[in-house]
């Protein structure tokens, strides 16, 4: 009874929820220390050497891509600045910055209606998912390159956030800035142009319909996403990209192949992360019922979608995830783009979680608890289960415990004086020993650290000035 006793005060919740970020975020920050550029970091580093940093931008929108920001935040290359600390800060930035989204949009959501504690653990729980179920931590938070797919995740936090704080009473103010968060966030990816899109589509076509009266704020949010989104999707460098040498597969602009893929592989990766869901459901309704029961007159607005019609612009948005990129190329996804999918699935579900209890409640069919009780150890239990089988929780651990992260930053720290020092036109550079999983896109196609899918050993090539042979 002493013990449980323990866990009923809120400063000892508190105190053991600040011990499980630091457990959970410790590895992932502390293997940042031996982060290294990779890849295509070598070719946008070289890039904005040699073309100046707005001309680096008008190269790769016609050559490339219509990610009219994406190509804003990769031409900051710490190594364009000859700093290889910058690419260690990074993704500990991104990741203290990522919780504190986190904690921005629960409190939002939540209208702080939650004691500290309660808003800690759900914000704990979101992330905890989100980590769990990312296809590629090297890519996503240790690969400067692919920072436009997290930096859009974080954006999107705190545009929700600032949406859930000022809705309905939008001011011009408040309209400006949802405005041009947009237009920043439209211009990172093309997964998070689909959502945004799509919600301000929706979100000005049933207001509308609900209030039988035009919603002008509404239809700018919609307008300047369309504008904005067509912008970036018709940008020459798109259908460069799509027409190179690259992507040579005939199913390119087959519509039928497009579509039925893109459902087939929605629901393969959904149905991945189904089961962890469903658990965190199991936290999420009472969490919902809570806010229910505390509501003011007014408040929770945002929450009085219809739930069919939520679920189907949910349904909708994630399966149209997956056009662009069987539309455009015939394949699935990357990895770092699975990984904004699945940010958004989490986001996208928790939000109807919370729209369909809010709807049992106010139609009084079914009595909800407001507290898991006794389940609340068995939620627990999944949860540690996950913790210490999940693959990128186990992988960070190991590369930062072992000294496996420790010994791959050495062996690039070696590779590249042996590179830099080397007076002749070729190279034989050094096999990678050591692949840190939570840093590196590991591969036995090509050096996970130097060569590129796209150009072999390109990139690394092109920046030494040296052909690289690997013994």
């Amino acid at each position: 009874m002493i013990h449980l006793s323990w866990f009923e005060n809120p400063g000892n919740k508190q105190k053991l929820l600040v011990l499980a970020f630091v457990v959970l975020l410790l590895p992932f920050i502390g293997v940042s220390f031996f982060t290294f550029p990779t890849t295509d970091d070598y070719c946008h580093t070289l890039a904005v050497k040699d073309l100046g940093y707005w001309g680096y931008q008008q190269h790769y929108w016609k050559t490339w891509s219509g990610r009219y920001i994406g190509t804003l935040i990769s031409s900051t290359q710490p190594l364009a600045y000859d700093s290889y600390l910058g690419y260690k800060i990074a993704p500990i930035v991104l990741l203290l910055v990522y919780v504190h989204a986190f904690f921005c949009f629960v409190k939002a959501l939540t209208l702080n209606k939650f004691p500290a504690w309660q808003t800690g653990l759900f914000a704990f729980l979101l992330l905890f998912v989100m980590l769990a179920e990312m296809p590629a931590i090297s890519g996503y938070f240790y690969w400067y390159t692919g920072y436009y797919y997290t930096v859009a995740d974080i954006g999107t936090l705190y545009l929700f956030a600032y949406l859930f704080r000022h809705y309905p009473a939008l001011t011009s103010t408040n309209v400006t800035l949802l405005c041009l968060g947009l237009i920043l966030l439209i211009g990172m990816n093309e997964y998070t142009l689909v959502w945004l899109v799509i919600l301000s589509g929706s979100l000005f076509f049933f207001r509308s319909m609900s209030k039988r009266k035009l919603q002008w704020k509404e239809l700018l949010f919609s307008i300047i996403s369309l504008a904005f989104g067509v912008l970036s999707v018709t940008a020459p460098g798109n259908a460069a990209r799509a027409e190179s040498g690259l992507y040579p597969t005939p199913l390119k602009y087959n519509l039928i192949f497009s579509l039925k893929n893109s459902l087939v592989w929605g629901i393969h990766n959904f149905s991945k992360m189904a089961p962890t869901l469903c658990v965190l459901t199991l936290v999420l309704i009472p969490l919902a019922a809570q806010l229910y029961n505390s509501r003011q007159k007014g408040e929770f607005k945002f929450l009085s979608v219809h739930p069919a019609l939520s679920l189907l612009i949910f349904a909708g948005c994630l399966y149209l995830s997956y056009f662009p990129s069987y539309w455009s190329i015939a394949e699935p996804p990357n990895l770092r783009g699975q990984c904004v999918i699945n940010f958004w699935t989490l986001i996208g579900w928790t939000f109807n979680v919370f729209v369909l209890t809010f709807r049992a409640m106010e139609k009084g069919k079914v009595k909800i608890a407001t507290s898991l009780g006794v389940l609340g150890w068995a939620v627990g239990l999944y949860f540690l289960t996950i913790y210490t089988s999940n693959f990128n929780y186990r992988s960070a651990w190991s590369d930062l415990l072992t000294g496996r992260a420790y010994r791959y930053n050495q062996e690039m720290i070696a590779r590249t004086a042996l590179v830099l020092n080397t007076k002749e036109p070729q190279v034989y550079v050094p096999k990678l020993k050591n692949m840190p999983y939570t840093i590196l896109s590991v591969t036995d196609l090509w050096d996970p650290a130097w060569a590129s899918v796209e150009v072999n050993n390109g990139c690394a090539e092109w920046y030494f000035k040296k052909k690289f042979f690997y013994k």
